[in-house]
C-alpha cells in the first residue's frame, strides 16, 4: 500500500466535514473533531433490550459494557477486540499532543491506530535491530482519524472454523487521488443517510429459558445488530462477499436522482482502482472488473450478491451460519465478481451447488463480454443447461416417491446425484463431439427425451470445435446449475427467504 493512503483517507474525511478545498490547511481543531467523533463512536450498546425480540442501537463513547449485556466494539473500529482498549489509549493521547506539539513532529506510529504498521528490521554499521516506522504527528493524527471514524466502508469479516467462528472489523479504502476519495467519501456519507441504512443498528434478542437452584428465569441476550454486517444499504448476510455487495450498494445509491451524477463518477474511478482491505495486523488488495463495475451501475450486482448467498452446494445441503465449505464458496464467488476471468470462473464452478434463476444475468455477461462468445450460442447454451437441470429434476422425482420420508430432502440429494454424474461427463469429454454425445446420451436415457430444438446451434458450434472446448463445458456446466422453473413451483417455501430471517439472524450472535 503506498504510505500516505491510510492518512490521505482521513484527510479526505475531514476535507468533506469541513467543506475544505485541497489547498485549505488542515487544523488542530479539524484533528481533534474527527478523533472525538470516532470516540463518541467507540462501541455500540442497547440501551434497553430486556423483554423484546429486537432492539435499537446507538453508539457510545467509552470502553465500558461486555457482550453479554449488549455493548459491541463498533465495526468501525479497525482492532481486535481484546486490545481495543490500546486505540482508545493512543487516540486519547493524540488528542493532548496535537495541542501541545507541532504536528510536524515525527515521532513512532502505533498499530493501535495504523493496523498494519508493524515493526521492521533496521540495520546499523554494527548490528541489527527492531525498528518502528516514523511519521509527523499530523499524519499519526489522520491515521488514527481512518482507524475509527464511521465514514469509511467497514463490517465484521467473519471466519468460520471448525474450532469457532473468528471475527475482525474490517474496512475498504480505495487507492484514489485526494479530489477522487473526497468525492468518495461524500457519496459514502449520503448512503449512510439514506433510507436504506436504516436498520442497520437494529438487532435481534435472544430469549432463553434458565433454570437455577430449582428457579426459572427468563434471560434476554442481545445480539449484534445488522451494522455488523456492513455500514452500508443491503449488506451481505455473509462477510466473505463483502467487498462485491459494497459495490452493488454504490450502484444502487448512484440510481437516487440528486446523487446520480456524482455516484457514476465515483463508479468510473473505481475501474482499475486497488481497493486494499484492512484488519487489524493484516491487509489485502484487490480490484474490480470494469464489466462488474458496469453491472453495479445498472443496479444488477446487489440482486447477484443475494442470489449468491441463496445458492446450494450439492453435497452440504441447505446453508447454515457455521459450515466452513459455504464460507469457502462466498470466497471463491466474491473472487469470481472481483476479477471476472476464466480462472476465477473455474474455481467458482469448482464448488457444484445450484443457483437461483436469476444467476444467467451474471453468466451471460461473463461469456458474451469477457469469452466474447456469440450471444446466440450462449441463449443456446443456456436452453440445452436449463433441458439438462429439468432432465436431473424429473429424474430424481421419479426415483423418490412422494409420501418418503423427509421427501424434499430426499429429492435433493437424488437430483444433485443426477447432476454431478451428467457434469462428470462434461468434465471428461475430450473433444465437442464427445461433450455433445457423453451429455446428452446419458440425459436422453434418464427422461427418454430429445434436446430442445432451441440447443441446436450449441451443439453444432461445439461439435465441429468451432466453439473452443473449454468454453463450451463452462457454458453447459454453469447453465445446468439454474434451478429451473418447474422445481421452484413444486417446492415449499425456501425458510431461508423467510422475511424474518431467523436463523441468518442467529449468524450475528455472540460466539
Amino acid at each position: 500500500m503506498k504510505g500516505s493512503l491510510y492518512a490521505r483517507y482521513a484527510e479526505a474525511v475531514i476535507r468533506v466535514e469541513n467543506k475544505l478545498t485541497v489547498k485549505d490547511e488542515i487544523t488542530v481543531k479539524n484533528l481533534a473533531q474527527e478523533i472525538e467523533k470516532g470516540l463518541n463512536s467507540f462501541k455500540v450498546y442497547a440501551p434497553n433490550f430486556y423483554g423484546k425480540e429486537k432492539t435499537v442501537y446507538q453508539y457510545k463513547k467509552g470502553l465500558e459494557g461486555k457482550p453479554d449485556s449488549g455493548h459491541f466494539l463498533a465495526p468501525n473500529i479497525i482492532a481486535k477486540e481484546q486490545r481495543a482498549h490500546e486505540t482508545w489509549k493512543v487516540c486519547n493521547d493524540i488528542l493532548e499532543q496535537i495541542s501541545e506539539n507541532s504536528l510536524d513532529r515525527v515521532q513512532d506510529i502505533k498499530m493501535a491506530i495504523a493496523p498494519i504498521a508493524g515493526e521492521y528490521l533496521r540495520f546499523g554499521e554494527t548490528s541489527a535491530a527492531r525498528g518502528k516506522p516514523k511519521l509527523p504527528l499530523k499524519d499519526i493524527a489522520l491515521c488514527a482519524i481512518t482507524t475509527i471514524t464511521t465514514t469509511k466502508p467497514c463490517l465484521q469479516f467473519t471466519q468460520v472454523k471448525k474450532t469457532g467462528s473468528v471475527r475482525e472489523n474490517t474496512c475498504f479504502i480505495p487507492d484514489l487521488s485526494i479530489e477522487d476519495l473526497m468525492d468518495f467519501v461524500i457519496v459514502y456519507k449520503r448512503m449512510l443517510l439514506s433510507k436504506t441504512c436504516s436498520d442497520l443498528m437494529i438487532g435481534p434478542v435472544h430469549r432463553k429459558v434458565e433454570n437455577k437452584r430449582g428457579n426459572e428465569a427468563t434471560v434476554y441476550q442481545p445480539r449484534r445488530p445488522l451494522i455488523f454486517r456492513g455500514n452500508f444499504p443491503n449488506p451481505p448476510r455473509s462477510s466473505a462477499l463483502g467487498s462485491i455487495a459494497l459495490l452493488g450498494a454504490i450502484g444502487e445509491f448512484a440510481k437516487e436522482a440528486d446523487v446520480s451524477t456524482l455516484a457514476q463518477k465515483v463508479l468510473d474511478s473505481l475501474k482499475g482502482t486497488t481497493i486494499y482491505m484492512i484488519k487489524y495486523g493484516d491487509a489485502s488488495c484487490f480490484r474490480y472488473n470494469h464489466h462488474v463495475i458496469d453491472l453495479a451501475r445498472e443496479g444488477k450486482l446487489g440482486p447477484l450478491v443475494d442470489a449468491i448467498y441463496y445458492s446450494e452446494l450439492y453435497n452440504e445441503g441447505r446453508r447454515t451460519h457455521n459450515n466452513v465449505e459455504y464460507q469457502k464458496f462466498d470466497l471463491f464467488s466474491n473472487r469470481f465478481l472481483q476479477q471476472f476471468n476464466r480462472p476465477a470462473l473455474k474455481d467458482f464452478l469448482s464448488y457444484r451447488a445450484e443457483y437461483p434463476n436469476i444467476i444467467p444475468n451474471l453468466f451471460n455477461t461473463y461469456f458474451k463480454k469477457i469469452e466474447m462468445i456469440d450471444p446466440e450460442i450462449v441463449s443456446s447454451a443456456r436452453k440445452l443447461g436449463r433441458w439438462l437441470n429439468q432432465v436431473a429434476y424429473f429424474a430424481a422425482k421419479s426415483e423418490i416417491k412422494q409420501g418418503t420420508s423427509n421427501y424434499w430432502e430426499e429429492l435433493r440429494k437424488a437430483k444433485s446425484k443426477i447432476l454431478v454424474e451428467l457434469e462428470s461427463s462434461t468434465f471428461s469429454a475430450k473433444t465437442g463431439d464427445a461433450l455433445i454425445a457423453q451429455a446428452i446420451t446419458r440425459a436422453g436415457r434418464l427422461s427418454g427425451m430429445d434436446a430442445p430444438e432451441g440447443a441446436a446451434l450449441f451443439m453444432e458450434k461445439t461439435s465441429s470445435g468451432e466453439l473452443e472446448l473449454d468454453n463450451a463445458k463452462n457454458l453447459l456446466i454453469a447453465f445446468s446449475r439454474i434451478k429451473n422453473k418447474a422445481q421452484q413451483r413444486d417446492s415449499p417455501q425456501d425458510p431461508l427467504l423467510d422475511e424474518n430471517m431467523e436463523e441468518e439472524l442467529e449468524d450475528l450472535s455472540n460466539e
